[in-house]
């Protein structure tokens, strides 16, 4: 119980003393928002597709500003001070353009066929049970994906790898971090929760409007980003960060006396020394884990 208050106690401390930099990251983050959902929407009226994706293109757009309220939110997770917003925003969205152009199209891509699917079999389960199994796994598929994109942004804006490792170590950690999945989740379903009970309980359309501009312009990008990123950032470091090439075998993350089992990993030499793999609860780079290995062998000569 200590651990949990005290958890919660750094998660609202960090929020409400960076509140100014969530606010005017939001600002920031809403201007793209609002031109793209703009244009899109018009489109979308225009063409009346059957659901809206060409409305959801907006995502494919707007999420390389996304790269900038990441790496603010990062910082204030990890409880860093006096940084720039400004400059840490827009040198995230300069360095990580291209990368979260392609992530935008990942995350359009999950959406529509996460609504698509979830919304067919549900369809379908009505008129035969038999489809309730597919609406499960479907559901469980979307689930997956949403742990993966916790994790996409915030380590494309911390650690130089390709889009593939990027990926590939969002998927490992997908599984790997349940529990900090679990808790993104919940305090996600928790700011969901808060807006929408503000939506039932103010009767008057004008100032509903009004309210709703207010949260999306200055509380809800960068407090959800900072829900995901204050749950998966430190043991993402601790997992990929913590990890370099000079340190010695006895500081490594295991027992010098355990023999380790690399049995399982593709540790063939000619292949990329750089690559993140996921080895005894950590990724590590493959040249890290060549190294450990022949360590090991020696020392059993």
């Amino acid at each position: 119980m200590g651990k949990t208050k005290l958890g919660i106690t750094r998660f609202f401390t960090g929020y409400f003393k960076n509140l100014h930099r969530i606010i005017l990251t939001n600002i920031i983050f809403a201007v793209p928002l609002a031109g793209f959902a703009a244009l899109f929407y018009m489109l979308n009226s225009f063409v009346k597709p059957m659901f809206d994706v060409i409305l959801l293109l907006t995502v494919v757009f707007v999420f390389p500003f996304h790269a900038g309220v990441t790496a603010v939110t990062r910082n204030i997770a990890r409880e860093d001070e006096g940084f720039s917003t400004i400059s840490t925003f827009f040198s995230a969205l300069r360095d990580n353009f291209k990368a979260f152009f392609v992530h935008g199209i990942a995350m359009y891509l999950m959406i529509v066929f996460s609504y698509a699917s979830i919304s067919y079999y549900w369809a379908m389960a009505q008129q035969n049970n038999v489809f309730y199994g597919a609406l499960i796994v479907t559901t469980l598929i979307t689930l997956l994906a949403l742990f993966i994109s916790y994790n996409i942004p915030v380590m494309t804006v911390t650690f130089d790898l390709s889009i593939k490792d990027v990926y590939k170590n969002s998927f490992l950690m997908s599984f790997g971090e349940l529990k900090n999945n679990f808790f993104a989740t919940l305090g996600l379903f928790l700011l969901a929760l808060f807006c929408a009970t503000i939506f039932i309980t103010v009767p008057n359309l004008t100032v509903l409007f009004v309210v709703m501009i207010a949260l999306g312009l200055l509380i809800v990008p960068a407090t959800a980003s900072y829900i995901i990123n204050f749950y998966i950032f430190k043991d993402m470091l601790r997992m990929i960060g913590d990890i370099s090439d000079d340190k010695p075998a006895e500081d490594k993350p295991a027992d010098a006396d355990v023999q380790l089992d690399f049995s399982a990993l593709d540790l063939d030499e000619k292949k990329d020394g750089e690559e993140y793999l996921f080895f005894n609860g950590k990724m590590m780079k493959r040249k890290v884990l060549i190294k450990m290995r022949d360590e090991q062998e020696n020392g059993n000569e």
